[in-house]
């Protein structure tokens, strides 16, 4: 299928959007590649999410880049297609895969009553969107950044996330502290920290527990770690001479540990 070339002005609209304060702003993101856009499609078509402004194809795409497309336009959604080397300036990926779609954050409301993931300054976006889709495998949908995190829709944030960011509440707060002491002072809050008397399989959680996460240079802030019930430590092998874990990593394993609680 032929579908018109894209205008100018929404060229440079979506090259507006790769900084922060534009998606900001405008409240709206781009998602690259074909596996992203097509866990959104599948959102829409669910309803849980409202459809793309806009999609834009690499011209002469692959077979399932326009097929993905042909999916969207099915569903009203303005599609164009640009050259290689134009949608390139597009994309944040290095090799980009032939289609994205200009959103709408797809923002779910946050729980207070469920369990709560808190990222206190963790920056490296491919960290923050592996955390986001992990917390989704173990059933974890409340995600709250703090000040310093990474961008929840940063390109390599979304990318790292497989989708999850469409399914999970991920919000972010200018002053974390602040916002755990307004509206889930009451829940117990734990965070991890390498000298902690605990180890993490001695903590015991009530149904509202949050879990701190901070940043792999600095820890949790203190303001932050005042607010804590506790703390936990997660130790390693007894050969093991490696100095910590991965911010991601350690995401994963005190998750798979709370969700056997």
């Amino acid at each position: 299928m032929t579908y018109p070339t894209l205008p100018i002005s929404v060229h440079q609209y979506i090259r507006l959007l790769r900084k922060r304060s534009e998606r900001d702003a405008t409240r709206q993101c781009v998602l690259e590649g074909e596996h992203l856009c097509d866990e959104y499609r599948l959102m829409c078509e669910r309803g849980a999410l409202a459809l793309p402004f806009e999609v834009v194809i690499q011209s002469g795409s692959s077979a399932r880049v326009e097929k993905l497309a042909g999916a969207f336009d099915r569903l009203n959604v303005p599609v164009y297609a640009t050259s290689e080397h134009k949608f390139q300036q597009l994309c944040d990926a290095q090799t980009p895969q032939g289609i994205i779609a200009i959103v709408d954050f797809p923002e779910l409301p946050l729980e207070t009553d469920k369990p709560l993931l808190i990222l206190d300054a963790v920056a490296d976006p491919g960290n923050v969107g592996t955390i986001i889709r992990t917390a989704e495998w173990f059933g974890v949908r409340n995600i709250l950044l703090g000040a310093g995190s990474a961008d929840r829709f940063h390109p390599k944030t979304l990318r790292a996330t497989m989708g999850s960011v469409f399914r999970c509440a991920v919000h972010s707060t200018p002053n974390l502290a602040k916002t755990l002491q307004e509206q889930y002072a009451h829940y117990r809050l734990y965070g991890t920290a390498a000298g902690a008397a605990l180890k993490l399989e001695e903590i015991q959680l009530p149904r509202t527990w949050g879990v701190v996460l901070g940043s792999e240079a600095h820890g949790i802030s203190p303001e932050v770690e005042a607010l804590l019930h506790g703390t936990f430590r997660i130790d390693r092998a007894s050969a093991s001479e490696a100095e910590s874990l991965n911010v991601a990593v350690a995401a994963g394993v005190i998750l798979h540990h709370c969700s056997t609680l």
